[in-house]
């Protein structure tokens, strides 16, 4: 497949000189501009990204995150979700003048700050050990050792015992190292526990005037938790956490079988499509409830009436736009939903342990 590559939206003008290719390994990165925001982009050909490898998708990844990060170092960059192509550069121009209130919103509130991951690790062989010698879990196990053949049951609740002292013990601790950071930063996300041996892992969102102080936070944090603790710092990063830019090109013909699917004719406005999605809803749940069988029509109902709904804002928010010939109907082939949403470890994962991706 052939089309433009999106990184990260910018304040416009200014230049980005990388002298680097972009995820496809030759196009090399530029920006495409409109009025006050900017693209970061390059050429893409090659394989579709659902087609490609998992090696292969990895080392596109490290690539997107390599340009979005060095953008970052001269420029308040806006992350947009990996893997987002659009078909040609006037779709990219489209995409600026449809969503500008949108993205010069969401630029502005990032502006000068950057995400800083926090992960802190504990020897689990050790808590462990430590958390044996605990009164009710040496009773536990005595019980368990006068018994001579202990049953099964036996040893899963004495199992479950030393798990919940695990899960008090890391909740306690995680409870004080958030408290001292908190007042440190914008926000916050916690990031998932994929291991016993994790017992912090959160995203901040910092000021980079405020990034000294925090980094002194974490200090604190590491002496009140000496000998008990390590803490590994990423970042500064890109707010990938906090601020990624999601695209969705509603086609017409994503958009007809939506109107299909609900029985509407055009679409005028949110509250019709919710009218009609409640209505057509109520008639399968009662369906269900004559005994009818279970046939996912009231997701397939949730799923067009979110089409629906994305498409009249999409409307709304193109017909509020610069451009003098704005879609007006499904038959305009550069109609875009924009939002900005808070990415899932899936989407992009910096680098926990150690520092910032680099390829």
């Amino acid at each position: 497949m052939d089309g433009i590559y999106l990184y990260g939206i910018v304040e416009a003008p200014i230049k980005v000189d990388l002298v680097v290719a972009g995820v496809d390994g030759s196009s090399p990165v530029h920006i495409v501009a409109k009025k006050s925001l900017g693209c970061v982009v390059s050429d893409y050909s090659g394989e579709a990204f659902t087609a490609l490898s998992k090696e292969q998708i990895v080392r596109r990844l490290l690539a997107h995150q390599w340009v979005v990060e060095r953008v970052m170092e001269e420029h308040t960059v806006l992350p947009v979700k990996f893997g987002t192509i659009l078909d040609s550069p006037q779709d990219v121009l489209d995409l600026l003048s449809q969503g500008r209130s949108k993205l010069g919103d969401a630029v502005a509130a990032i502006r000068d700050k950057a995400e800083i991951e926090v992960a802190a690790t504990w020897d689990t062989s050790r808590v462990l050990r430590e958390i044996g010698n605990e009164e009710d879990v040496v009773r536990a196990k005595e019980a368990i050792a006068r018994t001579g053949q202990p049953a099964r049951e036996d040893l899963v609740r004495v199992g479950q015992m030393v798990k919940a002292h695990m899960d008090k013990r890391r909740e306690g601790y995680r409870e004080r190292m958030v408290s001292l950071l908190r007042p440190l930063c914008v926000d916050l996300a916690p990031n998932a526990l994929v291991s016993d041996d994790l017992v912090m892992n959160v995203a901040f969102l910092v000021d980079r005037s405020q990034q000294a102080g925090f980094d002194a936070g974490v200090q604190r944090l590491d002496k009140l938790f000496q000998n008990e603790v390590n803490f590994r710092v990423v970042g500064p990063l890109p707010p990938y956490t906090f601020s990624t830019v999601e695209v969705t090109r509603l086609t017409p013909e994503l958009v007809d079988e939506a109107r299909r699917a609900l029985r509407l004719g055009d679409v005028t406005s949110e509250a019709e499509v919710t009218m009609a999605y409640r209505r057509m809803a109520a008639a399968e749940q009662r369906n269900l409830e004559r005994g009818s069988s279970p046939n996912n029509l009231v997701a397939k109902l949730k799923q067009a009436s979110d089409v629906l709904l994305r498409y009249c804002r999409a409307q709304r928010e193109a017909a509020g736009s610069e451009r003098p010939d704005a879609p007006n109907g499904p038959g305009d082939r550069c109609l875009f939903d924009v939002a900005i949403r808070k990415s899932r470890s899936a989407d992009v994962e910096p680098a926990r342990f150690g520092g910032a991706v680099r390829v």
